[in-house]
């Protein structure tokens, strides 16, 4: 087996949410962090902004590319994506 695989089978990671999304963290032009995508039905899943509604689990990382990335590989990770 290997490390990603073993990784994967972990509590931790198994409990994490389904699908991602790319989101601003601080004001800016571009995204720069992901989290999940919020489950209020007044919340569009497009929309970036990270709002009471969408919880405490956001990620913010340097690179606006970085976040689209990291947010479609943990959602086809998390067998959302297929």
């Amino acid at each position: 087996m290997s490390a990603l695989n073993r990784v994967r089978r972990q509590p931790s990671i198994q409990a994490l949410p389904a699908r991602w999304r790319p989101v601003y963290v601080k004001a800016g032009s571009e995204p720069d962090g992901i989290a999940p995508v919020c489950s209020d039905p007044d919340h569009e899943e497009v929309d970036g902004g990270v709002y009471d509604c969408c919880g405490e689990l956001v990620i913010e990382v340097p690179d606006p590319h970085l976040a689209e990335y990291l947010a479609a590989l943990l959602t086809a990770d998390r067998g959302e994506g297929r």
